[in-house]
């Protein structure tokens, strides 16, 4: 079993001003809760609290806490934490007690391993989930889930109960849930789309220019007739005088 070591001290001044006097000493307050026992609060170091945990597993990590002035060390997990915006170390920490032998929830990462078929005909990988909510005993939680995607073809899918768990984990998601899934790649079909599409518009200017013929408006029409019609009707006047 992974377990971190740390040691805090109870905490009497609590507030915003006694915490930020706290931090300029170098140390950080801290909550303990959970179980049968009422709320601590302890002060302790946070380059301790850092080095307690598993570098891989992080808050995933089992931790024994010794509380100075009291006997026997309490099995925790990190809950919840507070870090620096830019310097990236801790500034305040929830820490939660277990029990070692019942099962806690927790979030692991996804590993695809192997060279998958799919992939290599052409397709696209989709990693639905990239961490996995897991239902284990504290000290057994895994540092990842690895998944084989080595016999994965084109327009396969690996779901929840597909999953090889390590012994005592199991996955909260549903039995049919896709973890992960090979598509056909999408460029192709925008291809074929847009080739349609081109072909008919390329097919309107043709079906227009095969008549050979542009009607041409019905006022031009109409303009036309009214002019021919004059210069016969200022012919007629004179030949009507002559026989006068």
């Amino acid at each position: 079993m992974e377990v971190g070591k740390l040691t805090a001290q109870l905490r009497t001044n609590t507030g915003k001003e006694q915490n930020t006097k706290l931090r300029q000493k170098g140390l950080i307050p801290a909550v303990c809760y959970g179980g049968k026992e009422g709320p601590q609060a302890l002060q302790l170091s946070p380059v301790e609290l850092q080095k307690s945990l598993d570098p891989v597993k992080g808050r995933n990590t089992l931790l024994m806490l010794t509380i100075e002035g009291q006997k026997g060390a309490i099995p925790v997990m990190v809950k919840d934490a507070q870090k620096h915006v830019l310097k990236g170390h801790f500034l305040h920490a929830d820490l939660l007690r277990v029990d070692p032998n019942k099962p806690v929830r927790a979030t692991v990462p996804v590993s695809l391993t192997g060279k998958c078929p799919g992939i290599a005909a052409g397709g696209t990988m989709h990693q639905v989930y990239r961490t996995l909510p897991i239902s284990s005993i504290p000290g057994a939680i895994p540092s990842k889930i690895e998944i084989d995607v080595s016999t994965l073809n084109m327009g396969q899918a690996i779901h929840a109960s597909d999953l090889k768990l390590p012994n005592g984990v199991t996955v909260a998601l549903g039995a049919s849930t896709t973890v992960c899934v090979v598509t056909a790649p999408k460029a192709e079909k925008g291809a074929e789309a847009a080739a349609g599409a081109e072909a008919a518009a390329e097919a309107k200017p043709g079906d227009k220019a095969a008549s050979g013929k542009t009607p041409a408006p019905a006022a031009a029409k109409a303009g036309g007739d009214k002019a021919a019609a004059k210069p016969a009707a200022a012919a007629a006047k004179p030949a009507a005088g002559g026989k006068k």
